[in-house]
């Protein structure tokens, strides 16, 4: 277990913001984890943990503790039937690199979540979700490390996933560190084509497939196209890592797509067309709430793409709900977001929620 000290943190994430930490300590392996948490305590150290780094902000003063750099690899199959192939993935695994192998394979049940930055292991603690698809439903279970360093599993129910959360992020296993996760994904269900702007170009792929080979002579092409096509999509608004896009320098999406009652849909939507605007997208949601669209309130509220803000921090050219540093630091990363908040807020009467994770 190699231990370094002083590490600067920006270049661990994908904001390329934050000082730096007392020691950081790659984890390879369920003993290198131990070791580490061993390491902490005996330092009397707090520690925390990180995969790609692709939802964390972190302080620019920095983090007196730990940092745990989950590499823990791995893509091990668990069993196979006619229907379904069952993986286990460490937690340390590149998420997309996960995607297109089991797109490869002909398998669906995370197809649209391709181009998502970070690691297998941080994809059960906020529920990652894109176009209509989220991966708890394709988790059968999380591998964890408790505080006493037990390894233990627990089954998707007792993660209480919801939307953009579970007990990793917000509940009782908040300090578990994630060691891998199993899948479940299907040899036979049909790609997930919900999400409107997907189906419109899908058809149009699908039209001109299905007439010289169906899917069912070549399952694997079409999850390959619709990957490729997901893809694209999130090259547009710059939601694909790319060092050579400074609009890349984000956590994707900043701010959570609010969800409220109906109760409260319908005050929204009376004071929306008060304001002049039209039909403004809702959703239904299946436990009967509605989801509306943060990218839209923050528009509608006056906030565009390209804005500036003081102090080296602004909007995405592409893509209204990504906030970016251009050159400038946390203080004002976390300043923009708070003056986002209170403009949306004063103009809707809507609270959008953080993403991503702010360290302390």
């Amino acid at each position: 277990m190699l231990v370094q000290n002083d590490v600067p943190l920006a270049p661990l994430t994908t904001f390329r913001l934050g000082g730096r930490a007392k020691y950081c300590i790659a984890i390879k392996n369920i003993e290198d984890l131990k070791n580490a948490i061993q390491f902490s305590l005996a330092q009397s150290l707090p520690y925390l943990i990180l995969g790609g780094g692709s939802n964390t902000i972190f302080r620019d003063k920095g983090f007196d503790g730990v940092v745990f750099l989950i590499q823990i690899p791995g893509i091990r199959c668990l069993d196979v039937n006619e229907k379904e192939v069952f993986y286990e993935v460490g937690a340390g695994v590149v998420w997309d690199q996960f995607v297109e192998y089991t797109t490869k394979q002909g398998l669906s049940g995370i197809e649209c979540l391709s181009g998502i930055p970070g690691s297998v292991g941080a994809s059960p603690i906020q529920n990652i979700g894109a176009y209509g698809q989220e991966v708890k439903d394709s988790i059968i279970s999380v591998q964890c490390m408790d505080e006493a360093g037990n390894l233990i599993s627990l089954q998707n129910s007792e993660c209480n996933f919801t939307y953009r959360n579970s007990e990793f992020k917000s509940g009782k296993f908040q300090k578990y560190i994630v060691t891998s996760v199993s899948f479940k994904l299907s040899k036979m269900e049909e790609p997930c084509i919900l999400y409107p702007e997907v189906k419109k170009q899908w058809d149009t792929i699908i039209q001109d497939r299905i007439k010289t080979q169906p899917m069912s002579e070549n399952r694997t092409l079409y999850l390959e196209k619709l990957r490729e096509l997901i893809l694209n999509l999130r090259k547009k608004k710059s939601m694909v890592l790319d060092d050579g896009d400074p609009n890349t320098r984000s956590a994707g999406s900043f701010f959570t797509n609010p969800i409220i009652s109906n109760e409260k849909a319908e005050l929204f939507f009376k004071h929306a067309n008060q304001l002049g605007f039209s039909n403004p997208p809702i959703f239904d949601e299946p436990n009967g709430n509605k989801k509306l669209s943060a990218a839209w309130l923050i528009e509608h509220s006056g906030i565009k793409k390209r804005d500036i803000f003081p102090g080296g921090v602004g909007i995405s050219t592409n893509h209204c709900l990504g906030l970016i540093n251009i050159e400038g630091t946390t203080d004002a990363l976390l300043a923009m977001a708070k003056s986002i908040q209170k403009q949306v807020y004063d103009t809707f009467s809507i609270h959008l929620e953080i993403e991503p994770v702010i360290r302390p």
